[in-house]
């Protein structure tokens, strides 16, 4: 599964643009009074302006190059927050995954994750900076009933659960290492955060089995 395409809320174009153009050295493809399009490798983050006084929080992650982490985190160390998962320690191992990541904040306050996954082999040899993040991997959902939800996605798209992670009731993941849809029960929290997951509009175009396909998810 490939995610082509993640469509957010924001309550500030203007701070977004700031902070995704200036502060990380994204590139704007795309932009009006009423949105804003950034080019990430492959893949594209768009973010719509909200019509109300509410501030969205969402979790996504970008893959960057499986020899970069560190690098990765320094680079990203002086340009957002950093969210430790303990005290002082940013690097994540996900075992399971054969994967590591860190995390930090966008000036939304979204939780953003910088992941590299061992079984994709993408090493690159180029100094790490904007151009290194290779495309949106993960958009997290946050819904009432995990599984109900999964279930009814799996049979829409033909996704699948991801074999590399157990489902649970209150979070489960569907797809595979190109591309995953991280599902999270409503409140429980976003990790590694103490932010309560919560369910906001979010539109993701993805490609599966070479098919081209849209889910708008409108809590």
């Amino acid at each position: 599964m490939q995610i082509s395409e993640v469509h957010l809320l924001t309550g500030s174009l203007s701070q977004t643009e700031f902070f995704y153009k200036e502060q990380l050295g994204f590139k704007i493809v795309e932009q009006t009074d009423e949105l804003l399009c950034f080019e990430i490798g492959v893949s594209r983050l768009w973010f719509h302006q909200s019509d109300k006084a509410e501030k969205p929080v969402y979790h996504f992650a970008f893959d960057i190059p499986e020899n970069q982490l560190e690098e990765g985190l320094e680079w990203v160390k002086g340009k957002a927050e950093l969210i430790p998962y303990e005290s002082d320690k940013y690097i994540v191992d996900f075992k399971n995954w054969n994967a590591k990541s860190f995390y930090f904040y966008d000036n939304n306050g979204n939780i953003l994750e910088g992941i590299v996954r061992y079984d994709l082999l993408n090493i690159c040899n180029e100094p790490f900076g904007g151009n290194s993040f290779l495309k949106i991997s993960e958009i997290g959902f946050a819904v009432e009933d995990v599984l109900a939800f999964c279930d009814e996605i799996n049979f829409m798209y033909g996704t699948d659960f991801f074999v590399k992670q157990p489902k649970r009731e209150n979070f489960s993941v569907l797809g595979d290492d190109h591309g995953l849809f991280i599902i999270s029960s409503e409140n429980r929290n976003w990790y590694p955060t103490d932010h309560k997951a919560e369910s906001f509009w979010t539109k993701v175009i993805f490609e599966i089995d070479y098919q081209l396909c849209q889910l708008t998810f409108t809590p």
